[in-house]
């Protein structure tokens, strides 16, 4: 029985060493196009497109084959139509659209079909199926096998995702098969030489594919794929262990070279190298290339360990509670098994345990390291520290404006302070327990933290600081008529006080009235919230009856003293006019502002020494008409 397998077998792999020689290797039609080395695109996901890729060289079906694909069946999950693996005898260019993906009226012909789309006309089932078809028969009344789901573990294969496809064929016991991502969907026992192919032995063989209304990106590789076994376990050994290697790769066609790379500068060219000895412990990353006689070529990649002898060293030293405990762990372990206790109870089982949240006390943490690979026995070692208590603290404060008595008080009785620290905000500090400070005006954040005797801190305590400058302002110095109301317009940003009380209706607002006999002067004191205080004076002059007092001469030079021409009002409620005139009559200036007076200016050009003349009209307080006429004298 071995013999006519050998037979077959070397007959098989002179076809296919024959087969890739050939230069024109593959014959793509419609939509097909190549992508990379191995692999094609039938369709894009595009309406109403065909594509087909075939071999150029017809294979004889008295040998057997056993051929491996990927295939790629969209994203679309109401995509169509799907793809047909097809022998036929024709030519090189045969496929159709729509339903039929390639296949339909193809004839005399044998397609195993992965069918995507539910076509009801074609009692199509509403899973994703394949099918063994003859003779472009697309309708499942006459499938040869099937249909059933295309994979055994999902009803929906446009996924996304790369899936394996393997078709075998044994001219001996007439048996068609395909496989999906490994497993045997549909099989036929049949005669495809006699049955199917009119006793003509030589066929094409290819892929076809169609969409219609309903699209998806369908695609096939002709298989190379690497890869490789360790036969030990967990990928991994011991150093000076003999690792062996062995190849698993599948591939499509017979595979030209072999390229392993073990990681620590040692290749091999073999199918099957020897088993590798690692000299030191470590990961390595083996890669194996392989390349097929078509030319294309790729590679996969696996790391393996070398286990160490486990070694265990550490150490810890004592710390503060919430601080990292300062622990050494130094030992360099590959393909090794960590487990930490701490006093006993199971604290982690990774390289390094966490250091941090430890209770205030002593401990004991110990350490194992087992070997995976059981290089040598399980290495221990243990290590006792202790957690110390951290001060805590709390802080008071009692401010006057920006003077602030601070009180530092120590909550816990398990700490001694050594050390008190404060950090102002202002570039002023203390390590007073309840310092003063005077703050300048604005915004600041004290820091306050202390230092125990075991040498352990306490957290930072912010105090924000606001200190707000006191503004008072009493109003103008002013004229008012004697036993007449007047009112005074102050303002600030505190509470307010005028003093002395004397003919003042109010003392704590901003603008109080009243009435007065004599001259006044008053202070106004304005309290903020935080008691910083500020003063300002106004003085009140008083004089008989309604009256407008014009100053006989002014001195506009500019040195900042008697500048302005501007009358006095002592019970005008109404300034119609303020005219001046120069001595040709010509007007120089003009207002009813009371508060505005003449710079001695004519459109910006300053006027000649000399009189002027000056014309007031207006209306008092006694609702009495104004009308006043004098002279002035600029003066330099």
């Amino acid at each position: 029985m071995k013999c006519p397998r050998n037979k077959f077998l070397i007959l098989f792999l002179l076809l296919l060493i024959q087969f890739h020689a050939a230069l024109a290797q593959y014959i793509l039609n419609g939509s097909a196009k190549q992508i990379t080395c191995n692999c094609y695109t039938i369709t894009p996901p595009l309406q109403t497109l065909s594509g087909s890729v075939w071999n150029s060289n017809k294979i004889s079906l008295n040998n057997p084959f056993d051929f491996w694909f990927k295939v790629f069946l969209g994203c679309n999950d109401i995509g169509a139509d799907g793809i047909v693996f097809i022998l036929q005898p024709l030519s090189t260019s045969v496929g159709t659209t729509g339903e039929g993906m390639g296949f339909g009226g193809v004839t005399p012909s044998i397609g195993i079909a992965l069918d995507t789309y539910q076509n009801f006309n074609l009692n199509d089932p509403w899973f994703d199926h394949i099918s063994i078809q003859s003779n472009g028969n697309i309708n499942h009344n006459n499938d040869l096998a099937g249909p059933v789901p295309i994979s055994a573990t999902d009803n929906n294969v446009e996924d996304c995702q790369w899936h394996r496809l393997r078709i075998t064929w044994d001219p001996v016991t007439k048996w068609l098969k395909a496989y999906f991502d490994d497993v045997l969907r549909v099989q036929k026992q049949i005669n495809l030489v006699t049955s199917i192919f009119n006793n003509d032995p030589f066929v094409f063989w290819g892929f076809t594919g169609a969409t219609g209304g309903q699209v998806n990106l369908q695609q096939f590789c002709t298989a190379l794929d690497p890869d490789f076994s360790t036969g030990a376990t967990a990928n991994g050994g011991c150093v000076g262990q003999a690792i062996p290697f062995s190849d698993k790769s599948t591939s499509f066609a017979p595979i030209a070279n072999y390229n392993w790379n073990f990681g620590d500068g040692q290749t091999s060219s073999l199918v099957q190298p020897l088993p590798h000895v690692y000299a030191q412990p470590g990961n390595y990353n083996v890669s194996l290339k392989i390349k097929g006689l078509d030319g294309c070529e790729t590679d996969t990649v696996k790391t393996v360990v070398i286990g160490s002898v486990p070694i265990a060293q550490i150490s810890l030293r004592d710390t503060c509670f919430n601080h990292p405990a300062a622990l050494t762990f130094s030992s360099q372990n590959f393909g090794v098994r960590y487990q930490w206790m701490l006093d006993g109870n199971l604290l982690s089982t990774n390289n390094f345990p966490p250091v941090t949240n430890y209770p205030v006390g002593s401990h004991t943490i110990q350490l194992l390291i087992t070997s995976l690979y059981q290089c040598g026995i399980p290495a221990a070692a243990s290590a006792t520290f202790s957690i110390f208590p951290n001060p805590q603290i709390e802080v008071t404060s009692n401010q006057i404006c920006n003077s602030f008595n601070f009180q530092g008080k120590q909550t816990n009785n398990n700490t001694s302070i050594s050390q008190w620290n404060w950090d102002f905000g202002d570039n002023k500090y203390s390590t007073l327990s309840s310092p003063q400070h005077v703050y300048p005006y604005g915004q600041f954040s004290t820091k306050t933290w202390v230092v125990a005797t075991n040498g352990c801190s306490s957290d930072t305590t912010v105090s924000k600081v606001s200190i707000q400058t006191p503004v008072a302002i009493a109003g103008k110095d002013t004229v008012f008529i004697k036993d007449y109301p007047f009112q005074i317009h102050g303002s600030g940003n505190g509470n307010f006080q005028w003093s002395p009380d004397t003919g003042l209706d109010q003392t704590d607002v901003a603008n109080p009235t009243g009435k007065l006999l004599t001259d006044q002067t008053y202070m106004l004191t304005v309290t903020t919230s935080q008691g910083c205080v500020a003063s300002n004076a106004v003085k009140v002059r008083v004089m008989s009856g309604p009256a407008v007092y014009v100053p006989s001469g002014f001195t506009p030079n500019g040195d900042g003293l008697n500048e302005v021409l501007l009358p006095v009002y002592v019970g005008v409620s109404k300034l119609k006019s303020f005219s001046v005139y120069n001595r040709w009559g010509q007007l120089v200036f003009s207002t009813s502002d009371p508060r505005q007076g003449w710079d001695g200016k004519k459109q910006r050009q300053l006027q000649a020494i000399g009189t002027y003349v000056w014309i007031i009209s207006g209306e008092n307080i006694l609702q009495q008409p104004i009308q006043m006429k004098g002279t002035t004298t600029i003066i330099r």
